[in-house]
């Protein structure tokens, strides 16, 4: 390696150039140097030889373990940690170290080249079985839209038929504040509401965030739940907004089996329920509006999912309407399904429509239709994150989900065998369908969030002005980050 120097990123050149080993003819390596200012990319290395290994190959009785080898000195495990900009010709990586790499590469098929053999590496460290069509079919789905291998230029054009970008009105400015709320306590959860107001959790307190164009922004107001009388303060496991955004339901922290309803206005339990389906405790792990318009109605039904159970639950008690009480009441069960194996359902969101999406501890996320919920008609399976936190936009075209590394944006509208649109909460979604793509955090901000966990990740609302939810919102750490969806 020669002497580290600063530079800007450097201009592509014609050159082509293979995968896995390379001699490292026109790649070079980058590392980003933080510094007060915030940081900023040198040059590492002019020629940088690259080289995938087995760090397992001595030992029979071992699965594989790649690692990417980056001329002498860096040793890198192959993980879901990289991203890849084709147009730009690069590809980022971090280290367990904290460390952030970037490989140019001198043409776009080379790096192309560089992202198959990476994902099919990073398939065998997943399942532990070679990358190959039958492996393949047989982990993901013989119609699986994950882009295992690189993304087809089929799914890039559906990709771009629906990426129209919002005309910004002139009075509006992007704001990008984070919201200030309490320095160095860790983000929750995150509601985004349809009005004015949006919420989020921080410890035993929830912050008031203001809706604007491009994101929320802190109104430096916050409040404690008043929790009912003989408990202690708790922080919030789960919220749902509902009755026109005035009240709040909220999972207890202690396996959900009871269910706190909130006054916003002045932060107090009103009435506290349990869930039991014949007699038994019926504990829930989410919970969503029977659709994502229904928090503005004074609705009382709305869904919940166990780590097999989809659920349907009545607050209007059977001896009337509750108010005050002095212990909880049964939430009534008013329908769902109940699964024979563990599917470790873990977040749940619905769209304006009804149509319902779950993820699920091993990555899985499974789309319903608005008629049943007996049954996905789709199934995307994961490549083993799990999936913390799930959204879909009011029309149902787009579905968001969270892991700990990156944000997976599925597209789920597509054209069926007749040429007729459709979606995959009402079909099974197959090779049709687009690929799904991730979103990471820019490399250059990764040493700030220090390994913190990306959590929370949501569609803002459709506005008043008609605009479409073109902006993700998620938490990470004590920060909040903001993508510009369009």
């Amino acid at each position: 390696m020669g002497q580290q120097q600063s530079t800007a990123a450097p201009a592509s050149s014609s050159a082509a150039e293979g995968s896995g080993e390379s001699s490292g003819v026109g790649i070079k390596l980058f590392k980003f140097q933080q510094n007060a200012a915030g940081g900023q990319w040198e040059l590492y290395s002019a020629n940088a030889d690259t080289n995938f290994y087995d760090i397992n190959e001595d030992s029979a009785s071992k699965k594989k373990d790649w690692h990417l080898e980056i001329g002498s000195d860096i040793d890198l495990p192959v993980t879901d940690q990289f991203s890849v900009d084709a147009v730009g010709q690069r590809v980022t990586l971090a280290a367990d170290t904290g460390a952030v790499y970037a490989l140019k590469f001198p043409s776009t098929a080379a790096v192309q080249l560089f992202e198959q053999d990476y994902n099919s590496r990073l398939f065998e460290n997943t399942f532990g079985v070679p990358f190959n069509a039958k492996n393949r079919d047989e982990k993901l789905g013989k119609d699986s839209i994950l882009p295992v291998g690189g993304e087809t230029a089929e799914s890039r054009e559906q990709w771009a038929e629906d990426m129209e970008t919002d005309v910004r009105p002139v009075k509006e400015e992007i704001r990008r504040d984070r919201p200030a709320g309490q320095a160095g306590k860790e983000v929750h959860g995150v509601r985004l509401g349809a009005g004015d107001r949006s919420y989020l959790v921080r410890d035993k307190q929830i912050e008031v965030l203001k809706n604007v164009y491009g994101g929320v922004q802190s109104t430096g107001v916050s409040f404690d739940v008043t929790p009912p009388k003989g408990q202690q303060s708790f922080t919030p496991n789960k919220l749902m907004l509902m009755n026109r955004e005035r009240r709040m339901n909220m999972l207890s922290p202690s396996g959900g089996q009871n269910l706190y309803h909130t006054d916003i206005e002045t932060g107090k339990v009103v009435s506290e329920w349990s869930f039991k389906k014949d007699g038994v405790d019926a504990g829930m792990i989410d919970l969503a509006n029977e659709t994502r318009g229904a928090q503005l109605d004074d609705r009382d039904t709305f869904l919940g999912i166990g780590n097999k159970r989809i659920a349907r639950w009545d607050m209007r008690a059977p001896e009337g309407v509750v108010q005050e009480l002095s212990s909880p009441s049964v939430m009534t069960w008013d329908g769902g399904h109940d699964y024979k194996t563990d599917v470790a359902f873990n977040c749940m969101a619905t769209s304006g429509d009804g149509y319902v999406v779950i993820g699920s501890d091993d990555g899985q996320i499974r789309l319903y239709g608005n008629k049943t919920l007996t049954r996905a008609n789709t199934a995307i399976p994961g490549l083993g994150g799990p999936i913390t936190a799930v959204d879909v936009t009011y029309d149902g075209k787009w579905v968001l989900a969270t892991t700990k590394n990156y944000l997976m944006v599925v597209k789920t509208t597509y054209k069926d065998k007749g040429g007729k649109e459709t979606n995959g909460f009402k079909s099974k979604m197959g090779a049709r369908a687009p690929a799904p793509r991730l979103l990471r955090l820019k490399a250059e901000d990764q040493p700030l969030l220090q390994g913190a966990p990306l959590r929370q990740g949501k569609f803002t609302w459709v506005t008043e002005a008609g605009r479409d939810e073109r902006w993700i919102v998620a938490s990470c750490g004590n920060h909040t980050v903001l993508w510009n969806f369009g």
